[in-house]
């Protein structure tokens, strides 16, 4: 009689989408992702969205004479997010070759779970806080609905003020 091992998802993790918005907090969900990839041999794909809710308000102060255009300001929002990957892979220590990262305008919610679809990851791995404000302090809203949605495993990375915050908020 042979026995199979039920594959574990966890044990097979090929490849990692780490949706980051480049905050304080995103080190910390790069760092983790590494070490995961790391101890895996995977592939990192980090996803940078520009929100579209961003690039409407651009485009807002454009019509009212101002001298910015939303083409330029994603041009310089991707080359800022270019330059901070390099560093933040530099900080971490991982070969570039294993990190790519990938571009999108959007909700942020849905381009994640399109990402998500068509990238095929084994996990994703993604901070709980963003640029939100503590009115989501447990899990924020992107965070929350990803979770909810995600066909995947995803692991949330908390940091230490993260964590500090929410046992004060939990009364622990």
């Amino acid at each position: 009689m042979t026995v199979r091992k039920k594959e574990n998802k966890l044990d097979n993790i090929k490849k990692i989408l780490v949706p980051l918005e480049f905050t304080e907090f995103s080190q910390g969900v790069f760092n983790c992702a590494v070490q995961m990839a790391m101890s895996n041999d995977a592939k990192i794909i980090v996803l940078s969205i520009i929100n579209s809710r961003d690039i409407q308000s651009v485009e807002s102060i454009v019509s009212m004479g101002y001298d910015v255009d939303a083409e330029h300001y994603v041009k310089k929002i991707k080359n800022d997010r270019k330059r901070q990957l390099n560093k933040m892979a530099d900080e971490a220590e991982i070969d570039k070759d294993k990190v790519k990262i990938i571009f999108k305008t959007g909700k942020p919610v849905d381009e994640i779970l399109k990402a998500i679809e068509k990238e095929v990851p084994d996990l994703v791995v993604m901070g709980t806080r963003g640029r939100g404000s503590l009115e989501n302090s447990i899990m924020g809203s992107v965070a929350g609905k990803v979770f909810k949605k995600s066909p995947v495993n995803v692991l949330s990375h908390r940091n230490k003020t993260v964590q500090k915050s929410l046992i004060t908020k939990l009364n622990l």
